[in-house]
């Protein structure tokens, strides 16, 4: 990697992502780091590293943030699952114009950059099969999951013109997210974990046999770098697969948090399902992940692991 941009760059993955690419621009084993999201909380001074705040459907801020031309893309910026779902135009507009945008801006200057897309889990929908693997055949039952469905082929199909080195990872429950107005549906599984540990009640809106895919936002973070790293010539012909993660139930997790906290924390915890996310979001079944685990990527190890990590500040 020697010329870096990362779109998103603010949210919950992209900051974590943009903190890694620091200390690898100061071990000089990168040259130049552009983030990119409408705005920053903190902005960054180092030297090497450009802060680009404005919008990436705006042609004027895509050209800013890719000249000179990039030799890595992380693209993370997009909407939630939740906001893609009550609005379907802007969840078109962001999900998919402005990825379609970015892409052609890439074809333009010929560079054929590695291109690392965050897709989602939300490519398969409900009613869950019994079992998924990398051939599952793909069926979203939201605008959400749908719009990570169309980037996936026209990642690939770029891909197979040469004009991008795409690789889609299909991300499962990253936690433990912040709370957020317009955030993920699946959010909850980032509340499960932070509330109790926090000292705050939570009224779960999953049961406690609801199971859910879950992966550290450092575990993430790592998969996310090492899908960069990968040679064209091992990824499958359609350049995007499932990454590995933990397979928890609420109770599980509920479980692991007082090996950690102690017994009294399940008494923070109650169990109010939610018949809709319990069908879309909590009935995750077993998970393979071959051509994952030939590429090197990996979850937490362990649930135990998993929350340590989850908790990080």
């Amino acid at each position: 990697m020697s010329r870096v941009l990362v779109t998103g760059a603010n949210g919950y993955v992209g900051r974590a992502l943009a903190a890694r690419l620091k200390e690898r621009l100061q071990a000089q084993e990168i040259d130049s780091l552009t983030l990119l999201d409408l705005g920053f909380d903190n902005t960054p001074t180092e030297a090497g590293i450009r802060c680009i705040s404005g919008d990436l459907g705006d042609p004027a801020c895509l050209a800013q943030a890719t000249e000179p031309a990039p030799t890595v893309v992380f693209h993370l910026a997009g909407i939630m699952s939740r906001q893609a779902e009550e609005d379907f135009a802007l969840g078109m507009l962001v999900n998919v114009s402005c990825t379609i945008g970015l892409f052609e801006r890439l074809r333009s200057l010929g560079h054929q950059p590695v291109v690392v897309y965050s897709s989602s889990i939300g490519i398969y929908g409900a009613p869950l099969p019994h079992a998924i693997d990398d051939y599952t055949p793909i069926a979203p039952a939201l605008s959400y999951g749908a719009q990570k469905r169309m980037i996936e082929i026209l990642l690939a199909d770029y891909s197979r013109r040469g004009w991008i080195d795409g690789r889609a990872v299909r991300l499962p429950g990253v936690v433990a997210r912040p709370a957020a107005p317009n955030g993920a549906l699946s959010a909850f599984a980032s509340d499960l974990i932070r509330e109790p540990a926090e000292g705050r009640r939570y009224a779960c809106p999953i049961g406690p046999e609801g199971s859910m895919w879950l992966l550290s936002l450092p575990a993430c973070v790592d998969n996310l770098l090492h899908a960069a790293a990968i040679a064209p010539d091992r990824l499958p012909p359609g350049r995007a697969w499932n990454l590995p993660a933990l397979r928890a139930t609420a109770l599980e997790v509920v479980e692991a948090l007082c090996r950690r906290f102690g017994p009294s924390l399940a008494q923070r915890v109650e169990y109010r399902p939610v018949a809709s996310l319990q069908a879309q979001f909590a009935q995750w079944p077993p998970l393979s992940t071959g051509i994952g685990d030939f590429l090197g990527f990996r979850h937490d190890g362990d649930l135990d692991t998993l929350i340590e990590r989850a908790l990080q500040p």
